[in-house]
């Protein structure tokens, strides 16, 4: 019995240190814009080497040592991945037209990572402290075009700075943020995968073209 309560007390506190990022999965005004609309039907498979659930988040110290916490953040890589994906091929490819292309789309890679941009001493000093937040993720894509294969992988990042102000009040303390940390996370997130749309809508360009030539 007591090795179930400290179980069920080890759960607990692993728990209440993980946060549930929000999902957004709108493609973004820049998305829309260089994304071409085509002529062309899409047969597109997507494909998620990472589940829902916990994502990766590394903490990158002064000294450039990196610390990895695979249980700190939830969020639903797979489910932002393939939303924003759909809406792309359903949006800029005509699912009616006679000219096919076979794409199949791979998440090979999604994670966090935050780095330090104030000196451990000036933070204990002012108890003001900067980050660097990033959301890195790795795409493998396979086009198969007019009878031709094409094959490419690319990792896209999105990144964005926030600041926190140590607070007290009498015995209590607290911590300021200039933008909601988790709200933030989740921006990175949704804008790191959009330009994971871009990059392959380059890629695309780069296979007409050549196929033109071809002709």
């Amino acid at each position: 019995m007591r090795k179930i309560i400290i179980l069920m007390f080890s759960v607990l506190i692993i728990t209440s240190c993980t946060t549930t990022i929000p999902l957004q999965t709108n493609l973004n005004d820049q998305t829309m814009l260089l994304a071409k609309n085509r002529n062309i039907k899409a047969n597109y498979t997507l494909v998620s080497n990472i589940p829902d659930g916990y994502i990766p988040y590394i903490s990158v110290q002064k000294n450039g040592k990196e610390d990895v916490n695979n249980t700190s953040y939830k969020y639903g890589s797979e489910t932002a991945y393939k939303k924003i994906w759909s809406s792309y091929f359903s949006s800029k490819f005509n699912n009616y037209a006679d000219d096919q292309m076979d794409i199949e789309v791979t998440l090979k890679e999604l994670k966090l990572r935050e780095q330090a941009a104030t000196s451990i001493g000036m933070t204990m000093l002012t108890g003001n402290t900067k980050v660097n937040v990033d959301a890195i993720a790795k795409i493998h894509v396979l086009v198969d075009y007019h009878g031709k294969t094409y094959e490419n992988q690319f990792e896209v990042n999105a990144s964005a700075y926030n600041e926190s102000q140590q607070m007290q009040t009498g015995s209590y303390n607290y911590t300021l943020n200039q933008t909601n940390p988790t709200q933030q996370k989740s921006k990175l997130l949704e804008s790191c995968l959009n330009k994971s749309v871009i990059q392959f809508e380059n890629f695309v360009r780069s296979i007409i073209l050549s196929d033109k030539e071809r002709e």
